[in-house]
């Protein structure tokens, strides 16, 4: 990547952190110290399996230049990907964009065939991602089909998935 380009880059992972950093409250991982937010939207690598966050892209919505909206996204083997991190600034929040940008995402990871998209969910958003995005709650037979995948989970959250075809 050309010097231009990675700057470029780089400015838009701090920019995407800033609106994550916004929208949820800091998260140490024990072991290590540093903040797991940091880690997915940089996408560092960590020989402890479940820090290791390789493979992460950050994708977000822009508007006039300005950085709207974003995601975390992990692709595995082409069946399932997840989303664990999802954010809009304040600002803009109620306008439609989230569901921009998800549409978008989704209609990528049609494209390489992914079947399956899981997100971790707060209690409090569960209601949203299922009836405005077409989410549902994952049952617990499903979720144990997924344990071979190292899916990033947080205290308290409800697991939801969404069939893409």
């Amino acid at each position: 990547m050309e010097p231009s380009a990675e700057k470029e880059n780089q400015s838009k992972l701090r920019a995407a952190l800033e609106v994550m950093h916004e929208c949820f409250e800091p998260s140490e991982a024990v072991e290590t110290g540093r903040d797991l937010v940091e880690d997915v939207i940089f996408s560092r690598v960590s020989k402890l399996k479940r820090l290791n966050f390789r493979g992460f892209f950050t994708v977000i919505l822009e508007e006039n230049d300005n950085l709207v909206s974003v995601a975390t996204v992990r692709v595995y083997d082409n069946r399932v990907a997840e989303m664990p991190l999802v954010a809009t600034k304040h600002g803009q929040r109620h306008r439609g964009m989230c569901r921009v940008l998800v549409d978008e995402l989704e209609k990528n990871l049609l494209k390489l065939g992914v079947e399956k998209l899981v997100l971790p969910s707060l209690p409090t958003t569960v209601e949203t991602w299922t009836n405005k995005f077409g989410f549902s709650r994952m049952p617990d037979d499903e979720r144990a089909k997924l344990l071979k995948y190292t899916l990033l989970d947080f205290q308290g959250t409800i697991i939801c998935q969404k069939l893409l075809r």
